[in-house]
């Protein structure tokens, strides 16, 4: 049992012009400006919306399938990735994958790598993972789980790597991690030409009925951090070629009386989930930590959105403020962007609220719909 969720990224446009090369439409396509790490982007249907954070604008749009659920991006190369299946008869007929390359300078697509009909056009950021800069890999169901290794140096696919019960890629030196369904974290090594060279697993950390992780992580230093559904967060890596999990800390107080860094007294956290369909982001700078946050229902509820969002301290494992929604707004995504004075976007009912990440303070709104959200640096 893993969460699914619908997650990506995106462009947008602003002067100059060249002419583009993949266009379908006779015309000139305008530059984006250089971006920074206030910028992230936004999935929205078949549509990458690239957002100015300080600016509260969109700069950019990325054309994306019907079934692109994330992009990756590799900024020093000046390049955004991403994946989708295509059909003859738009919805139906022969089907083909690709990767797809687009140009972040014009957010053109100026490249595609031919892949297994086999990609899943369903998830989340962790569906399509840049592996040291050198290759992608993109999860694959069919109902049988296993990654394609894509090489962007050369544009070729490299081969199919079966992963049975294990899903998502996500990055680390050498390799990739994935969440499997018999509770353990996997890693799979792999070459300097793409094929995989050693494969390993965690001791089983979690239980996949009573409360299982979700199988979208963030990234945390040279690891990612998985969380259960009840709250339980763990860091996990590679040592060794060993994958190493943490002893999780839990984000809810279970029993009243406990001060918060203010000295406010706690009450019982109990009946509070994650929610959402991206439920929780990290900045390793600040060692800030955000769940988006439900009151009452079971496990079965978790991709149902929240309305608050909690902000917690990964050194102290101590919650410093809640944000609470009004009236009938909810909130089903956050991010942080990875500087030192962090940008908390948050995915609401209303669009798009940006705020400080470090006190919560509200800068922006944006009418904006979408779900993912994804930096780009």
């Amino acid at each position: 049992m893993f969460q699914r969720m619908f997650l990506v990224l995106g462009l947008m446009i602003s002067c100059g012009s060249v002419t583009a090369q993949w266009d379908s439409v006779v015309g000139e396509v305008a530059t984006v400006p250089e971006s920074d790490v206030h910028w992230f982007s936004v999935r929205g249907g078949t549509t990458a919306f690239l957002v100015d954070g300080d600016a509260g604008i969109v700069r950019g749009t990325l054309p994306l399938s019907r079934f692109s659920p994330a992009v990756a991006p590799h900024m020093a190369a000046g390049k955004i990735y991403s994946y989708g299946s295509f059909y003859s008869r738009d919805v139906y007929g022969d089907r083909e994958d690709f990767v797809l390359i687009y140009d972040f300078t014009t957010a053109s697509p100026i490249g595609e790598i031919a892949l297994p009909a086999k990609s899943a056009g369903i998830g989340h950021s962790g569906m399509i993972g840049l592996i040291d800069e050198k290759f992608i890999g993109v999860w694959n169901i069919t109902p049988a789980m296993s990654v394609s290794i894509a090489n962007i140096e050369s544009n070729e696919f490299v081969t199919e790597i079966a992963t049975p019960g294990c899903a998502a890629v996500y990055p680390v030196s050498g390799g990739f991690l994935m969440p499997c369904g018999d509770g353990t974290i996997q890693y799979i090594g792999l070459s300097d030409a793409g094929e995989e060279i050693a494969r390993a697993r965690s001791e089983t950390f979690f239980n996949v009925l009573e409360d299982p992780v979700y199988d979208y992580a963030v990234k945390a230093g040279n690891g990612w951090i998985f969380v259960s559904l009840e709250g339980l967060v763990f860091e996990v890596g590679v040592e060794g070629g060993s994958v190493v999990v943490s002893e999780p800390w839990s984000i809810k107080s279970t029993e009243g009386g406990v001060p918060d860094i203010n000295g406010v007294m706690l009450p019982s956290d109990d009946e509070w989930r994650i929610g959402g369909r991206q439920p929780f982001a990290y900045s390793e700078a600040t060692g800030l930590f955000m769940t988006v946050m439900k009151n009452k229902g079971g496990q079965e509820l978790f991709e149902k959105p929240g309305t608050e969002v909690w902000a917690f301290n990964m050194n102290t494992k101590r919650r410093g403020y809640r944000i609470k929604m009004e009236g009938d707004e909810t909130v089903s995504s956050v991010q942080l962007t990875p500087d030192d004075e962090p940008l908390l976007v948050m995915s609401t009912s209303e669009g798009l609220e940006i705020r400080e990440a470090r006190t919560g303070k509200e800068l922006r709104t944006m009418d904006l719909d979408g779900n993912l959200i994804q930096n780009l640096h």
